[in-house]
């Protein structure tokens, strides 16, 4: 996928959907590591849950590398 975007001159990544706690943490972490800025959606995602407080923890993981809210 890395080199699909860059193939594309993706330069951020704007992430929303499903599961914060799954799907959207893995694929801002992801972002991340391979030095993408990355902006997550807050408005327009949501947790599973599948343990309370598990959508929280996805936020604080997402925000300790570096993810950017809106």
């Amino acid at each position: 996928m890395d080199a699909l975007l860059k193939s594309r001159g993706v330069q951020r990544l704007v992430v929303l959907g499903l599961a914060t706690d799954y799907c959207v943490l893995a694929t801002v972490l992801d972002g991340l590591r391979l030095g993408y800025p990355v902006l997550v959606v807050q408005e327009a995602i949501r947790a599973v849950d599948l343990n309370p407080g598990d959508g929280e923890k996805a936020l604080a993981a997402m925000a300790a590398a570096g993810a950017q809210f809106e």
